[in-house]
């Protein structure tokens, strides 16, 4: 389970005064020391302000002597100590009220964050259970389809046999299913047009031109025959080729393991 936040109420090492500031998480630039001060929590704070209460304490107690016996300035350093011993008692309620409310939130903070992961939890758990059963049931099914796909690999053997050797004039045997490679596009040429400059007295090509003979250049189209190389087809690959059904466990084989490659025959089906 994640601590719960504590306050950060931060004492000034300058002076000997408490800082009057309080923080959840964040400090003041000017009272970070070196390295990062621990937390300072409300039970902590609670018990400096207990020294510094007793401080005060003995200081009032000894004002009476001060008075009979000690000098005016020594009077009033002392009165100078007890008004700052009342501050920084002032200063101890003020942060230990602060840290309390500060730690009430903290922890209210941390209950309803706990009590939404034991949610997520129990959800999670409660998925856990059902995943379980639905792995089992995968195991039951794909063991069936197993057999299916054992039975269509052996007919889509038989079909690549007979295409590999079909009579004279026979269509393909189709594959049973929709055709998944692609035609064959055989060789062939086209016609494509050129814009080149000739010359208009000739009709010849005509060069890069000087002179006047640059009015005699004009642009004219012309027809020319190029071949277009063929594009190979790709096989169909049959579906129990496709498939893999794997195993549970790292090292569990599949139930149904798939082919690199599809069954090839000289004759191949097109849809």
């Amino acid at each position: 389970m994640n601590a719960i936040p504590t306050v950060s109420i931060r004492h000034s090492h300058l002076d000997g005064n408490l800082a009057p500031y309080v923080s959840l998480g964040r400090s003041r630039p000017d009272l970070q020391p070196g390295l990062p001060a621990a937390p300072r929590t409300s039970e902590l704070i609670f018990a400096e302000g207990e020294h510094v209460r007793l401080e005060c304490d003995a200081l009032l107690a000894s004002r009476p002597d001060m008075l009979l016996t000690g000098s005016p300035e020594d009077v009033a350093a002392l009165d100078a100590r007890i008004e700052l011993a009342r501050i920084r008692t002032l200063q101890a309620n003020t942060q230990h009220a602060a840290a309390l409310v500060a730690e009430a939130k903290a922890s209210a903070a941390d209950e309803a964050e706990q009590a939404r992961r034991k949610g997520l939890r129990k959800a999670g758990m409660k998925a856990g259970a059902e995943a379980a059963k639905l792995t089992d049931r995968y195991v039951v099914l794909a063991r069936e389809l197993a057999g299916v796909l054992g039975q269509l690999r052996e007919q889509e053997g038989r079909i690549a046999e007979a295409n590999a050797a079909l009579p004279d004039g026979a269509e393909p045997v189709p594959p049973g299913e929709p055709f998944n490679g692609t035609e064959t596009i055989p060789m062939r040429s086209e016609t494509t047009h050129d814009l080149v400059w000739v010359d208009a007295r000739t009709g010849q090509p005509a060069g890069i031109l000087a002179g006047n003979d640059l009015r005699h250049r004009v642009a004219k189209t012309i027809e020319r025959r190029v071949a277009v190389p063929s594009i190979p087809g790709e096989p169909h690959v049959p579906l129990s080729h496709r498939v893999t059904l794997p195993g549970l466990g790292r090292d569990a084989p599949p139930i149904w393991r798939s082919l690199p490659q599809p069954l090839r025959s000289d004759t191949g089906y097109r849809a």
